[in-house]
């Protein structure tokens, strides 16, 4: 241990003398010192491997001795001990900020352990080489200790700087132009760029009017190349669709100048170079190493920051693509659930809810779709279910699945609203306009067939709540309620009808019509027309249930019809099968192509020569 040095700087000669026994039995050199002013120039002349500073050091305290060495690269070899009677956190608040190597509380009890401590600090420096031995004059450390505090203001500004800057850390422009302004302050160059390494590519330009538009270009053909070589780990460069922003310095100058200097500033604090600056200038002057150390310290203050801003934009573009996605299909209160990390949505356990359930089909689209290549069929749902899902999301509905070409949407779950079927039903009737205007090009539709869908709404208590296994789940509803919404829209097939709904929903929108307060959305809607069909007891119903055609346009049907039917279907349900033919054949004459009165009329013949056991009204069908 002879060729150990320890310098003891403290302003008390019992410490001094107490420590340097302790450490001369050990075998260390010991040199001591009772001021910070000596201690400097000590430890430039005899190059010790560890300094003991007494906190309250004269001329220069312990604390600023132990700053300056640490932020002079000729001592980063030394291992700083702090040494202190005070026992207090104010004393050892100042380790970690002023990088000590050790915090000493000279007693008794500890000098023995001293030495090991002073091998475990030294130990930690080894990694620095020594520097050769320097005489120091008054003037010299002088110029150190303002050298020192010159760089610690340049520092403290840069970093209040940038700390104003996380103001503008939502805005790319706003940061890059605080940043900048800061380099510009620092060193007045003519061209500077900033490229981002994000998707798309960002590249920010800071350019001075005397830069021509062709030595611009070689620029950032420059820039871009060493920006290439820097960013290892990314595989793709598309500078076509990459973000271009262009900042102009007027210096009121007339005359262009030639860039002829060129400097870049590669950011890795993260070893993945998030950004890189280059600075270029038209003079000859190169930048000194106090300046290239200035930059090296700002570009590492505001490195993270930039990170941050990526990190925060990712968030941003990936929170759009959920909405984006999800936007054709659930409503936005839904939407901004699910954003926000709401798990209600998908982690609820069963429950009853009162729900519209609405269920559309393509009629004969099997049909259609053997006759048209598999691309255009798939092209064309697409485009069908981007237009039906905007419907149903637009009435406050969600789109539980698509069946093949069927959409099965809900109203009430997630998100319940007031008068549910009612939004269902508007949804059914806007669905069938939009079908005036769909374009149906891409099909093959068969001769003499044209383009239809049926929709049944029925408005019950389904169970709804999260369904599926570990590897995938999703909210849904089920129960009778759902497979009766998907008989009812199977029947459209048999009355020939676009909407068809149960008294349920008809119940729902004869209370939102009667609602006063509900009057505002009710005025962006046409009156809903109904159209009494039938009474049915669907495949495994044992319960009858009242069917209603649904449409907007009231003209459709003339009073005449509507008289006749209603009478003839009148007499139906009470079992005068022979007096209902009487009405529903004036109704055929009247209205030759519907369904409807063709089915009732049909029943009529067949029930007047076999007549139905305990009729009710209601007839039992065996199909779908």
């Amino acid at each position: 241990m002879t060729d150990r040095r320890i310098l003891i700087a403290s302003d008390s000669k019992t410490i001094s003398s107490v420590l340097s026994k302790v450490l001369e039995d050990s075998g260390y050199t010991v040199l001591t010192v009772s001021d910070g002013m000596e201690a400097v120039r000590v430890i430039y002349r005899e190059r010790p491997d560890c300094v003991i500073l007494s906190s309250n050091l004269p001329c220069i305290s312990g604390f600023d001795l132990s700053h300056l060495i640490r932020k002079n690269s000729q001592l980063d070899y030394l291992a700083i001990i702090l040494c202190s009677s005070d026992e207090t956190n104010d004393s050892r608040a100042w380790l970690d900020g002023l990088n000590c190597d050790y915090f000493y509380i000279p007693n008794p009890e500890k000098l023995e352990s001293l030495p090991s401590i002073i091998e475990g600090v030294i130990g930690k420096r080894t990694q620095y080489p020594k520097k050769e031995p320097m005489e120091l004059t008054e003037k010299d450390v002088l110029q150190i200790l303002n050298s020192t505090y010159s760089q610690e203001l340049f520092e403290l500004y840069i970093t209040r700087d940038a700390f104003n800057a996380e103001n503008y850390i939502w805005d790319i422009e706003q940061l890059m132009r605080h940043m900048t302004n800061a380099i510009y302050n620092i060193f007045a160059y003519d061209a500077l760029a900033v490229m981002i390494n994000q998707d798309p590519l960002y590249e920010y330009f800071d350019l001075s009017d005397t830069i021509t538009n062709n030595d611009f270009e070689d620029f950032r053909k420059i820039c871009r190349n060493d920006f290439m070589n820097r960013i290892v780990n990314r595989k793709e460069y598309s500078w076509t669709n990459c973000i271009t922003v262009k900042n102009q310095i007027e210096t009121f100058s007339q005359k262009k100048e030639k860039i002829k200097t060129y400097n870049q500033f590669p950011m890795d604090t993260t070893k993945k170079y998030p950004f890189t600056i280059h600075i270029a200038t038209t003079n000859s002057d190169s930048m000194n190493s106090n300046t290239q150390k200035m930059l090296d310290f700002l570009c590492g203050i505001y490195s993270p920051i930039i990170e941050k801003n990526i990190m925060l934009r990712r968030t941003i573009d990936a929170e759009q693509k959920i909405r984006n996605a999800f936007s054709r299909f659930l409503p936005p209160k839904v939407i901004e659930g699910i954003v926000a990390g709401e798990t209600s949505y998908t982690s609820k356990i069963g429950e009853e809810r009162q729900v519209a359930i609405l269920m559309a089909d393509i009629r004969e689209f099997t049909a259609i779709s053997e006759k048209t290549s598999p691309d255009r069929v798939i092209e064309f749902l697409n485009k069908y279910f981007s237009i039906m899902g905007n419907v149903i999301k637009k009435h406050g509905g969600t789109i539980d699945k698509f069946i093949g070409d069927e959409i099965m949407a809900i109203f009430g779950v997630p998100e319940s609203y007031k008068y549910n079927g009612y939004r269902a039903a508007n949804a059914a009737l806007e669905m069938i306009h939009e079908l005036e205007s769909l374009d149906t090009s891409l099909l093959e539709i068969p001769e003499g067939k044209t383009f239809k869908v049926g929709i049944g709404i029925h408005y019950g208590h389904p169970i709804a709540g999260t369904i599926g296994s570990n590897d995938k789940k999703e909210y849904t509803v089920i129960g009778d309620d759902v497979n009766l919404a998907s008989r009812v829209q199977d029947l459209t097939k048999l009355y020939g009808n676009s909407v068809l709904v149960t008294d349920e929903v008809k119940q729902d929108i004869e209370k939102a019509e009667n609602d006063i307060e509900y009057g505002r959305y009710l005025n962006k809607h046409e009156h809903i027309n109904f159209r009494f069909l039938d009474k049915v007891k669907v495949k495994g119903k044992s319960v009858a249930v009242e069917l209603f055609e649904l449409y907007s346009n009231a003209e459709k049907y003339t009073e005449n019809f509507h008289t006749n039917y209603n009478k003839g279907l009148y007499q139906y349900l009470i079992g005068n099968f022979n007096g209902a033919q009487d009405y529903l054949r004036i109704a055929k004459v009247l209205m030759p192509k519907d369904r409807a009165t063709k089915v009732i009329l049909e029943r009529c013949k067949a029930f007047a020569k076999n007549r139905p056991e305990n009729w009710d009204g209601a007839v039992t069908l065996t199909r779908k």
